[in-house]
């Protein structure tokens, strides 16, 4: 006699009960966030006219990167040097190699000498002229924000932008908080 096997029953997966959260877009991971904002930034570069600078700041902190427009004289990108940071807050031997690596020339005069000095500077600098790949400078400014200032995230981050004349410049593309500006006395 030959045994019968009993055939499995067939079952209808479960259903799945509906969020209404499903269809809600999520958050990026980190590194998707910060290709996403360097394409922002990329974008915002290029939209900066002659003699105005962008600052990305490490919310609650001293770290920054801030870029300028020189027109026919390229871009001015500088790094925070540990002139400008708490003793407390230094660079670290790494930071500076990365810094070095990154292609940031390394501060060449003390701070006291206020202004601009067209041949060195009292951060990390680095002086381009036209034309100037803006996206090696996204590139850059996003490394030195996550390898060497640590911002983790680019939601650690805000802004502040400017003209040389002091007018303030809103950039809500950038998809970051505007840094708040202290009352004038």
């Amino acid at each position: 006699m030959t045994e019968k096997t009993a055939k499995p029953k067939h079952r209808k997966p479960p259903r799945s009960r509906r969020s209404p959260l499903d269809s809600a877009a999520r958050q990026p991971v980190t590194p998707d966030a910060w290709r996403q904002f360097a394409d922002r930034l990329l974008v915002t570069l290029c939209a900066l006219e002659e003699d105005e600078f962008l600052v990305l700041q490490v919310k609650g902190t001293d770290r920054y990167v801030q870029i300028m427009d020189q027109g026919a004289f390229g871009l001015r990108a500088e790094s925070v040097s540990d002139f400008y940071l708490p003793e407390d807050d230094h660079l670290g031997e790494e930071d500076y190699r990365i810094l070095m690596n990154l292609g940031w020339h390394a501060p060449t005069r003390l701070p006291e000498f206020f202004g601009h000095d067209f041949d060195g500077s009292s951060n990390y600098y680095l002086d381009l002229a036209r034309p100037v790949s803006v996206e090696d400078v996204a590139v850059m400014t996003v490394l030195t924000l996550i390898h060497v200032h640590r911002a983790g995230h680019p939601g650690r981050l805000e802004y502040d932008a400017r003209s040389l004349t002091g007018q303030s410049i809103r950039l809500p593309t950038l998809g970051i908080r505007r840094r708040a500006v202290e009352a004038q006395a």
